[in-house]
């Protein structure tokens, strides 16, 4: 297995070797370590730094013995390119695929990082987005990607996310904004599987699988009811057959799936009707659990940068250092996933006086 010191020390230094106290890799290595730990903003790294003095330098054998101050952290983080980090991340990440033997569902979203946009007043933003590719075996970040929205798209972002991906016999799942049949040409290329919800603005699509779950009898159902957070909903996955002439339209469409959502929340009633295609036969309970699954990219990641990490709180005023906090964070996650835990508040608490543990996935 790779290290992440290892990765780390193919981040390219952007510094002069003159008046360098410490290699790249350990500032961006303690600035994790931070992270990991709830310190987030450059003071509140270096004073990460500071109160965990003897442990860093006895640990990482700093010598001379002073830690990187505020200064070097904030230095490090403005001048580091996040497209090189970016792709020693994809680097270090790949190699945490749940099993390459395998079939994995890999859930690709993209998350805005809000702290890059400069002025809500204005109609049309330019701000920063990095897209994910999850595990919902693992909940690991397997790959990013990111853009800025003036310059790309989202859809584009996640076509070449998905050619440059170097697994094969995975199953992608994706929200409607990718319902594209370019994108679905992309994975298949890629030797790799889709399951891709759709919505009204694809009008033919849209009729033709109402038409289908209306006409046709599924070839298997699954019935399930949640009881939680003051709601009960029961949801109904229903799995057709699409008709041949629809094949040859579509890449490689091998399922219809319709799930009705219904019940209540909290005193109201609530109905729900979504519609998915998907390049493998399966039964209605697998599409069922995976469709479900798909919406762990917000709970067990984007959520956990938002409100636990507080990524988007933190205003760096650089795009360049708000990417590479950015990524940085989902190397922290990758770490506690790695760890078997699920709650990253209870990892962090675990991780408090505790590194010799973490150290052995460091080296």
């Amino acid at each position: 297995m790779n290290s992440l010191i290892q990765a780390l020390k193919k981040v390219k230094d952007f510094r002069k070797l003159q008046g360098q106290r410490h290699p790249l890799w350990r500032v961006l290595l303690i600035i994790i370590l931070g992270l990991m730990q709830g310190y987030t903003g450059y003071r509140a790294l270096g004073d990460f730094a500071r109160f965990n003095q003897d442990l860093l330098l006895n640990t990482l054998n700093i010598v001379p013995e002073r830690v990187p101050s505020y200064s070097t952290i904030r230095r490090v983080m403005l001048g580091v390119d996040c497209s090189n980090l970016l792709d020693i991340f994809n680097q270090w990440a790949s190699q945490f695929a749940f099993d390459k033997s395998l079939r994995d569902w890999i859930a690709i979203d993209g998350k805005t990082l809000r702290s890059t946009v400069e002025n809500y007043n204005n109609h049309y933003q330019n701000f920063v987005v990095i897209v994910s590719l999850f595990s919902q075996k693992s909940g690991v970040v397997l790959n990013l990607t990111n853009f800025e929205n003036k310059k790309s798209s989202e859809i584009h972002q996640v076509q070449g996310a998905i050619r440059t991906f170097t697994l094969q016999n995975q199953v992608f799942t994706l929200d409607a904004l990718h319902c594209q049949k370019a994108t679905t040409q992309a994975i298949i290329d890629s030797n790799n599987h889709y399951t891709i919800a759709v919505k009204k603005n694809q009008k033919t699509l849209y009729k033709s699988l109402e038409y289908v779950s209306n006409h046709q009898t599924p070839i298997t159902v699954n019935c399930t009811i949640d009881k939680s957070h003051g709601r009960e909903i029961e949801r109904t996955t229903y799995v057709f057959e699409p008709p041949a002439y629809f094949c040859l339209d579509w890449w490689d469409v091998k399922s219809f799936i319709k799930v009705v959502r219904q019940g209540k929340r909290g005193n109201a009633n609530y109905y729900h009707i979504a519609y998915y295609i998907s390049s493998l036969s399966e039964t209605a309970k697998v599409f069922a659990d995976k469709i479900k699954g798909h919406w762990a990219i917000e709970n067990k990641l984007h959520w956990i940068k938002d409100v636990i990490l507080q990524e988007d709180h933190c205003s760096f005023n650089d795009t360049q250092a708000t990417t590479n906090f950015s990524i940085l964070n989902t190397v922290a996650l990758n770490l506690f996933r790695i760890l078997g835990f699920d709650s990253i508040t209870q990892a962090q608490r675990w991780l408090r006086n505790k590194w010799s543990r973490l150290w052995v996935l460091l080296e």
